[in-house]
């Protein structure tokens, strides 16, 4: 697989290098160039990077590369993603990029980035890519050149402070326990909450930075990551569990029973947070999502809008239409009041300031969400030649049904759908369904396998697979 990904860029270190991380400084540098006014000038960017242990050397490249761009470099160093996105927005600046992989495992690392308000296309990481081969030396920066040291902490404590600060959370603080998975949060939120909230009893388990992960994977959206966590908050009688990924963008929760909550739940108890900014607004949410947070998000006041899966595409269609809310299915929750971003800390302190001013448990919320059948997300390798062939297969076999192409093709039935797409991430094609309830699950999977030959029945298995469980 490339590691040219149609968000970003990622991979696993053997595929990449510090030539290759100079090679796109200086070229995002140019790209940030051309885009400013004819008034000219030096573009500012900020750059920062997550706890990978190759990462350090990666962000020293990518420095260098944006400085032989002409571009003005600001370094925050090894923090969160979420910091990198607020120093941008705080210090209006032109761009920003980060050495990080996320979520994926520690062999691996990336870049993300941003040039004015929109993340990049597919076609403008097409472009990169071109661009980067054709260049044959490593770029230099100037001499004597050393980035700009920032430390925006303060500034983003502050303004954390003045989003929740006078909130719910500060009358009636809660039991909390948090776990950053060795990633980028390690050490920072627990000191956050701290700071802000003296009144919780917050502490945290995975609390050191550690690039190798040796206490969980960095995927917080996978429920058997979590099982430190929801045994740490049983032990505390804790009213919330808190996980983040690798570096920080991400979040998923665990309730005061010790459970974690499905993504679906978790969105809809977020919807309802946001109850009142909602109406007449709309909502984007990944196409992978069960219908439920359509509908729940229509009674509620809000325009629902499908979108693919991936960050980049949920934030272009939330600048595109002033969205208030955005999510996507793997714990990314944006926020028209971050101009669309995400942010782990904002999410958590957004549901910990909804507990505190309710009356229903996070267990109470969760058992309060109407109940989805839906298979999990199934992912069948094949040759990258016949994804294209399957996916227009399934689109012809159901040609008199309502579908939808955003990404790849949902088909939906009388009493559920179906989703067949290619992956992004590897030589795979995903397939995911949905019933109105359990013997509608099983007629629509039924339905579309029996009209899919040979791979409708390796499809078939794989449902029968994941519900037997690991």
């Amino acid at each position: 697989m490339s590691v040219y990904q149609p968000c970003d860029i990622r991979g696993e270190v053997d595929e990449l290098s510090p030539e290759l991380y100079a090679k796109w400084g200086l070229l995002l540098a140019r790209n940030a160039t051309a885009r400013r006014p004819a008034t000219g000038g030096r573009p500012q960017f900020v750059i920062g990077g997550d706890v990978r242990t190759h990462t350090p050397e990666f962000l020293a490249a990518l420095a260098a590369g944006l400085a032989a761009g002409g571009a003005q470099v600001h370094s925050l160093g090894i923090v969160p993603t979420p910091l990198i996105y607020f120093a941008k927005r705080h210090l209006d600046l032109d761009a920003c990029a980060i050495v990080t992989a996320s979520h994926n495992p520690p062999r691996y690392n990336g870049l993300k980035w941003m040039i004015g308000q929109f993340p990049p296309t597919e076609n403008d990481v097409l472009e990169l890519r071109s661009d980067t081969e054709r260049l044959t030396d490593r770029p230099l920066a100037p001499a004597g050149f050393k980035a700009t040291e920032l430390n925006i902490w303060p500034e983003y404590l502050q303004w954390l402070r003045q989003q929740w600060g006078s909130g719910p959370l500060a009358q009636h603080p809660l039991r909390v326990v948090l776990d950053p998975g060795h990633g980028c949060w390690a050490r920072h939120a627990l000191a956050c909450i701290h700071r802000l909230f003296p009144g919780v009893q917050a502490s945290a388990i995975f609390d050191t930075p550690d690039g190798t992960f040796p206490g969980r994977d960095p995927d917080c959206a996978r429920p058997r990551e979590l099982g430190a966590l929801c045994a740490e908050v049983r032990a505390q009688r804790a009213d919330l569990g808190i996980a983040f990924d690798g570096d920080g963008d991400r979040v998923a929760f665990v309730d005061d029973q010790g459970a974690a909550l499905s993504a679906e739940q978790a969105t809809w108890v977020l919807l309802h947070s946001m109850a009142g900014e909602l109406p007449g607004r709309v909502f984007v949410y990944d196409l992978k999502f069960s219908d439920l947070l359509k509908r729940t998000a229509a009674a509620m006041g809000a325009t629902p809008r499908a979108e693919r899966s991936g960050h980049a595409f949920i934030r272009a269609t939330m600048l595109g239409c002033d969205a208030a809310f955005g999510a996507e299915i793997s714990g990314h929750y944006f926020y028209g009041a971050l101009r669309s971003l995400d942010d782990g800390l904002y999410s958590a302190l957004r549901m910990m300031s909804h507990l505190a001013g309710g009356e229903r448990s996070l267990s109470q919320w969760r058992n309060a969400c109407p109940p989805v059948y839906m298979t999990a997300d199934l992912r069948l390798r094949v040759a990258p030649e016949q994804r294209g062939q399957i996916i227009e297969r399934a689109r012809q076999t159901f040609a008199d049904l309502p579908q939808t192409h955003i990404d790849g093709t949902r088909i939906d039935f009388a009493d559920g759908w179906a989703l067949v797409r290619a992956s992004v991430t590897e030589p795979s094609l995903t397939f995911r369904f949905e019933g109105r309830d359990g013997p509608s699950l099983a007629r629509v999977v039924d339905q579309f396998c029996d009209a899919l030959g040979d791979i409708g029945q390796r499809v078939r298995h794989l449902v029968q697979q994941s519900a037997r469980g690991p």
